[in-house]
């Protein structure tokens, strides 16, 4: 995906004939994802930090990070949606090994060593099915719940005052 305020994605020739229809649904997924998180966005951000402070170690890192999480964030999202683990990584590789010999500066998440460890992140993370909105409830009522109690038991306590006479 090329561009911030009308981000295009360019794919390359005949690139879909070797592509599954679901290997093709979840690519396109993941980079629908990133143009609604506006990550070109937050790359040119990152790109003027790094030009101002190119000195410092610490940007590098943090930009390196960025890239692995905002893949990371649309992968998640994709699973999400039902994209089988295995499908979704068989595409990612076929997309790796379809013209792209050695990595690009312009194609965040493709090649490199964090690949492999992309790949093993996505077949190694169980399907699991988003909470139905009555467990969501029910997981928000019990964090209140437990969140509630100490807070209760400590008013209680600063209520009584303190206790004078040691043990019983």
């Amino acid at each position: 995906v090329l561009g911030v305020f009308q981000p295009k994605l360019l794919w390359p020739e005949r690139l879909s004939d070797r592509l599954t229809d679901a290997e093709l649904d979840s690519l396109l997924a993941h980079e629908v994802c990133h143009v609604r998180r506006r990550d070109n966005l937050s790359a040119m951000i990152h790109v003027v930090v790094e030009t101002l402070f190119w000195f410092h170690p610490a940007v590098w890192w943090v930009g390196s990070r960025l890239v692995s999480e905002r893949e990371r964030a649309c992968d998640e999202e994709v699973l999400q949606m039902g994209a089988d683990n295995r499908t979704y990584a068989e595409g990612i590789v076929k997309v790796c090994s379809f013209g792209f010999r050695r990595p690009s500066a312009f194609v965040a998440g493709v090649g490199g060593p964090r690949l492999a460890e992309r790949i093993e992140w996505i077949l190694e993370r169980p399907n699991a099915t988003p909470l139905s909105g009555p467990a969501r409830l029910l997981l928000a009522g019990v964090v209140a719940a437990t969140l509630g109690v100490p807070v209760a038991a400590g008013a209680l306590s600063a209520h009584r005052g303190p206790t004078h006479g040691g043990p019983a």
